[in-house]
């Protein structure tokens, strides 16, 4: 009866460990959504020059991961990975990697980093909000506002946004395709920026801005070759015809 009782115990604790050690997985459910066709105006009147003019820009529909990029996810295309100390667990989201790293691991999945008028479109959601969650400010919402020692949340925290999409506003900036230019002048369709430029954009926010900085509409520009404790990215793929 010791031995039995032993060999169950053994069994239990065995199991423990590789739950703790392994984590439950989400990336198996980093499904990409489709984002449906769309006409949405870009850009904001409560930020910079940047943000403006508001213009109008028409979408083909296109597929964006539901969460952003995971440390496990991303370490199971380049093992030798550092991870953050403020985003260190399985299933937190993968910084501390430039643009040119970020693009290399979508292109390896036969995916590409979402365009900026994409991440913007599927940001706003259905309704065209200025967060993912709403119209109004709502740290309850979003992961945002809160010291820089508490660090990236994991992916699959809090509630998706109106395309069923998680920490569009928050957690961690995400690199997007596109060199930071300004806007143009009337309408747009499938806008993919400049050929060139001197920075990449990253949209989202993190867990450390306040609600400034993860508006929708906000944009910001890193050298491709910048890596931050604050800056992830998650990957999108044309819609097959």
């Amino acid at each position: 009866m010791l031995f039995k009782r032993l060999d169950s115990l053994t069994i239990f604790f065995s199991i423990l460990f590789l739950f703790l050690t392994i984590g439950p997985s989400t990336a198996e459910e980093n499904k990409q959504i489709l984002i449906p066709a769309g006409i949405f105006i870009m850009g904001t009147e409560s930020g910079t020059n940047l943000e403006l003019p508001l213009h109008e820009v028409k979408l083909k529909a296109f597929y964006l991961d539901r969460f952003e990029i995971t440390n496990k996810d991303y370490e199971g295309f380049e093992p030798g990975h550092r991870r953050s100390s403020s985003s260190p667990c399985d299933q937190c989201p993968v910084t501390l990697v430039n643009w040119k790293e970020a693009l290399a691991y979508c292109t390896s999945r036969g995916a590409r980093l979402p365009t900026e008028a994409e991440w913007e479109h599927a940001a706003r959601g259905p309704g065209g909000q200025d967060y993912s969650f709403g119209n109004i400010s709502d740290s309850s919402k979003g992961r945002f506002g809160l010291p820089f020692k508490s660090g990236a949340d994991v992916v699959d925290s809090l509630k998706p946004g109106g395309f069923g999409l998680y920490h569009m506003s928050g957690n961690v900036w995400e690199w997007v395709a596109d060199w930071l230019a300004p806007y143009p002048e009337g309408s747009v369709e499938n806008p993919k920026g400049p050929q060139s430029g001197l920075r990449k954009v990253v949209r989202g926010g993190s867990w450390y801005n306040h609600d400034y900085y993860i508006h929708a509409g906000m944009r910001f520009g890193l050298h491709s070759k910048v890596i931050l404790n604050s800056v992830g990215f998650r990957c999108a793929r044309d819609r097959s015809p």
